[in-house]
């Protein structure tokens, strides 16, 4: 049985910070620290930008991913939700346990911090262990398919199932930026609206999707949803690159 809610490790203070770590006391502390004064030693930086950091970092021996969600940490009514939800962090290190859990493959999450402010979350960070892999690519497509089936069977989205967003590792499928949601209603549209932005991203799936799911009525409306959903993208991205232009002449 699946426990929707994992328990958090016992939480320290440092530097103003609230951790919740599986590692020693005294290694989160050195970590946390090389973290905040900026001399963790990033190998590779995979984004670095308004919106987020996300880089490989080492620490002695190990190899983790560090991840700050910037534009999350920074929205008004994303800090409010965090006063009875926690951080978009600290949902990710309990999420990886739930993949877990289901018996998918993900980074194994190893601390999380937040910095809480009239008890709201005003800054987080994750830090998990870095899987050594390829990124899923369009050979497979198949393999990666069958995972995201087996997730929907379930009862969970992916929410994001892009073929970036996988990775093969060791000849298996693991969970990368994560983020999973219960399904409660409409599930059929949902998992079927999953599936298009799959194909989206991979066109090579589009012959693999089961022909029993393809020609139902709710993968119909979900590729009418996507559709719209992603016009309505184009169009409001044009009008700020068109509002940007105007705001300089």
């Amino acid at each position: 049985m699946v426990s929707e809610s994992i328990v958090m490790p016992q939480p320290l203070h440092h530097e103003g910070w609230h951790v919740h770590s599986k590692l020693s006391e005294s290694q989160t502390r050195e970590l946390v620290s090389a973290i905040l004064n900026g001399t963790i030693e990033r190998e590779k930086v995979f984004r670095d930008n308004r919106r987020t950091l996300s880089a490989r970092v080492r620490f002695g021996d190990a190899k983790f991913l560090l991840k700050v969600s910037r534009a999350r940490n920074a929205r008004g009514w994303e800090r409010l939700l965090t006063w009875f939800r926690g951080s978009d962090a600290r949902r990710s290190f309990q999420q990886l346990g739930i993949i877990k859990q289901l018996g998918f493959m993900a980074p194994e999450p190893v601390l999380v911090g937040e910095q809480i402010r009239w008890g709201v979350v005003v800054d987080s960070f994750l830090v998990y262990r870095y899987v050594d892999g390829q990124p899923a690519e369009g050979d497979d497509a198949r393999r990666v398919l069958e995972t995201l089936l087996s997730l929907h069977k379930k009862g969970y989205l992916r929410n994001d199932p892009q073929l970036a967003n996988f990775l093969i590792s060791q000849d298996h499928v693991t969970f990368i930026d994560f983020r999973l949601k219960k399904v409660m209603f409409l599930r059929r549209l949902w998992k079927s609206r999953e599936l298009v932005q799959f194909e989206k991203s991979c066109p090579a799936a589009e012959v693999m999707i089961p022909a029993r799911i393809r020609s139902s009525i709710w993968y119909r409306i979900a590729s009418w949803i996507e559709g719209v959903s992603s016009a309505a993208k184009i169009s409001k991205r044009n009008f700020r690159k068109k509002k940007r232009g105007v705001g300089k002449k």
